[in-house]
């Protein structure tokens, strides 16, 4: 059995027929698929069979490219010349060429054709925007990738390297005339799709006719037509309806181009089925290759994935799947996703990772488009902790997406009080922490998903300061998606800018200008980052000056904040107390405010709390009492119970509910339970008032009975007697005197008589 090939750190992919697996093959060049065994993802190794006629046109285009990537190109990893042959070397994306994905289509619904016109319009605008390195035949370097269940996005990954030196005004003015006409014939094709209507149908239309229109617009593109690019796509956003229903039928979905590579979905539920009980097999186009289930000796939910065979991978991702599961199984990092089983067979590998309980930032960005400056500092004060963690391991990380940074609130995407969360601003929650997913998965390695760092360099950025990768410009390229400057992969097509005036500016040029000096290779840290990042926000007072009232103890940490005196112009009220009992080391007064001004990050030098216990960090209790007053349908968490309280009201378990018929009843039977017990201690009681009236009637009964003995001693008859004798001598009842009272004889001398 051949072993792969390999060039330099590139695993050449070969498939089940051990041949190496071509992109592309023409008479200029081929295009293999490899695996970078550094950055651990999966790259196109381009290498041209002609030699270079114009070698510094070639290096300059390269050098370009590679220097500041975009979300939805290709980015340029590698070039050179081997034995002759010039290479450059880019990344790939998931997904299947637009002209094959075209040419298997025989209709498109109309609302399908619309997004794919304005998805691969915008993959050529941010292509011509860098320059005149769109391909002759562009369809071919273009490919659709599916990134959601009714949504699809279109990535460059190829390029024009030896465009023309320079172009005259003649020219221009003839390519930007026929991208109009061809840009009009795409528009009054659509338009007449739609009928009569504002939008279009989603009755289907010839996909041949849109694939002509399409490629002649896309031909004529060019860097002096990026406006008019962006004025079509608006024109056709309007065709297009805003809420879809259903899911993109089966045979407009790309194919996936790691598909045929992999085992299938039943080989690795049956590979795993004595450990873990899979649930569904419904694909989350966020990981497609993934797959939930339960673990069966835990009981967690897993997401569990296979690991690619050596001839795709090698070893190398094998082999950093087994240290993360040593690594985190006895939950050592609580800041790393877990991998709770690595289970190999003699075919196959399957990996299990435990679901975070969190919602990831693409989620977040997804239904927020952008957040405000007090929200990114949390995310990033957060994100530096998450990644000091992950520097004290010794896990081969390079790559850290948008989809692998998670904010952990205890219930996952689908749980719908985490659903609630993500409409309401971050500094309005409970408390939330940064986890990270450090191992490689497949998503990740396919070129899923949006990395910040496309932003910097390719390779490792370090100085003599700064030795790790994670560095602050990696911090500030986050911060430009955090806060709508950039858009990731499959976000909206409009951009939704957060900020506005001097502000947007400042931050900007912050974010800028240390991107700009991790490019020059002098790096900050994070730490220093950060503390330039607190002082622009608290110098435009997002966060309200705090006096020195401020005080932290060693256990229970109780911050009181008053507004400043002197201040006549504020017309803000007072901020409520704010208690948070929290471990602390040391007792340090003021610390949180007095480095935001001194210029130490807020979170240098702070010890973090154990995992088991939500904490809130200073940064979050610095905003807590900055956020914006909430609407009266809408309560304000921090001001309702303290911060490190767990769940908000909305978001805890609801409880019983008591009827009100069974409160009366309880309440009158303890009233009466109540009122009988102080009755009998005054002795009012009615159980006592007939206890004294039966003994004052035995007492007279008795003293009747001892007033004539002679009663008693004689029989029956002689009783009998007397008591005629006394009913004929008494007087009738009118003429009864007043005082006298008649008191029947003894009960037994009764029943006697009656006897007899």
């Amino acid at each position: 059995m051949p072993e792969p090939h390999q060039f330099r750190h590139y695993l050449i992919v070969q498939g089940a027929d051990r041949a190496n697996v071509e992109l592309e093959r023409s008479a200029e060049k081929v295009a293999v698929l490899a695996f970078d065994t550094l950055r651990l993802e999966f790259v196109a190794c381009h290498v041209l069979l002609q030699p270079l006629a114009e070698r510094p046109i070639f290096e300059d285009t390269c050098r370009r490219l590679r220097g500041h990537g975009h979300p939805l190109l290709a980015r340029m990893v590698d070039f050179g010349e081997d034995d002759g042959n010039p290479f450059y070397i880019t990344s790939t994306a998931d997904g299947e060429p637009l002209d094959a994905y075209l040419s298997r289509q025989h209709e498109l619904p109309g609302w399908l054709a619309v997004m794919l016109a304005n998805r691969a319009l915008e993959a050529a605008a941010a292509v011509c925007s860098r320059g005149d390195y769109l391909p002759a035949q562009p369809l071919s370097s273009l490919r659709v990738v599916q990134v959601g269940q009714q949504s699809l996005v279109v990535m460059a990954t190829d390029y024009r390297l030896s465009p023309a030196r320079t172009a005259t005004s003649v020219n221009n003015r003839t390519l930007r005339a026929n991208f109009d006409k061809q840009g009009k014939f795409l528009r009054t094709f659509l338009l007449e799709q739609a009928g009569s209507k504002a939008i279009l149908p989603d009755h289907p239309l010839c996909a041949t006719d849109f694939t002509e229109l399409l490629t002649g617009c896309l031909s004529a593109a060019g860097p002096v037509t990026v406006t008019q690019i962006n004025e079509l796509r608006s024109s056709l956003l309007k065709l297009a309806p805003e809420h879809l229903a259903g899911e993109i039928p089966t045979p407009q979905k790309p194919r996936a181009l790691l598909a045929p590579l992999l085992a299938t979905y039943q080989e690795v539920a049956r590979t795993a089925v004595n450990r873990v009980r899979i649930q569904s097999q419904r694909l989350d186009m966020t990981n497609p290759y993934s797959m939930r289930g339960i673990l069966t000796k835990t009981g967690h939910p897993v997401l569990v994935e296979q690991i690619p065979p050596t001839r795709v991978v090698g070893t190398i991702v094998s082999e950093t799947a087994l240290l993360a599961h040593k690594l985190t199984r006895k939950h050592d990092h609580p800041h790393l996703a877990t991998v709770a089983m690595v289970h190999s067979t003699e075919t196959l590998t399957c990996l299990a990772e435990e679901i975070v309980e969190g919602v990831s930032l693409a989620e977040l960005l997804k239904e927020r488009s952008a957040l405000g400056v007090h929200e990114a500092y949390l995310v990033l004060a957060g994100l530096d902790s998450a990644l000091a963690d992950l520097e004290n391991t010794s896990l081969p990380c390079q790559k850290l997406r948008l989809e692998d940074l998670f904010l952990l609130v205890g219930g996952t995407r689908e749980n719908p009080r985490s659903a609630k969360l993500l409409n309401s601003p971050l500094n309005d929650w409970p408390s939330f922490s940064v986890v990270l997913r450090a191992h490689p998965c497949l998503a990740g390695m396919a070129g899923r998903g949006t990395d910040p760092g496309l932003l910097l360099p390719p390779m490792p950025t370090t100085s003599a300061e700064v030795s790790t990768r994670w560095h602050g410009g990696w911090m500030a390229a986050v911060g430009r998606f955090l806060l709508g400057i950039e858009q990731p992969v499959g976000g909206k097509l409009e951009r939704a800018d957060s900020l506005s005036g001097r502000e947007r500016e400042t931050v900007e040029s912050l974010l800028d200008e240390e991107i700009a000096r991790t490019i020059e290779g002098r790096p900050s840290s994070r730490a220093e980052f950060l503390s330039r990042f607190a002082r622009v926000v608290h110098h435009y007072g997002v966060v309200k000056p705090v006096s020195s009232a401020t005080t932290i103890t060693t256990k229970d940490v109780e911050i009181i904040e008053t507004p400043p005196l002197g201040n006549a112009k504020s017309n803000q009220p007072a901020p409520d107390s704010l208690e948070v009992h929290t471990p602390a080391v040391e007792t340090t007064p003021g610390s949180a405010i007095a480095a935001a001004l001194t210029g130490m990050a807020l979170t240098q030098g702070i010890s973090t709390a154990k995992p088991d216990r939500p904490t809130a960090g200073f940064a979050e209790l610095l905003f807590r009492g900055t956020s914006e007053p909430s609407p009266p349908d809408e309560p304000d968490w921090a001001r309702r119970q303290p911060l490190n309280s767990g769940l908000p009201p909305e978001l805890e378990a609801p409880r019983e509910h008591v009827p009100i018929w069974l409160r009366a009843a309880v309440f009158l039977l303890g009233s009466m339970v109540v009122g009988g017990t102080f009755a009998h201690l005054s002795g009012n009681a009615l159980w006592q008032k007939q206890k004294q009236k039966n003994q004052s009637f035995q007492i007279e009964t008795a003293d009747q009975t001892s007033g004539n003995p002679s009663t008693t001693s004689n029989g029956p008859a002689a009783d009998l007697a007397k008591l005629r004798a006394a009913q004929d001598s008494s007087p009738p009842p009118s003429q009864e005197p007043q005082g006298i009272t008649l008191r029947p004889p003894p009960a037994a001398s009764l029943r006697k008589d009656l006897v007899d």
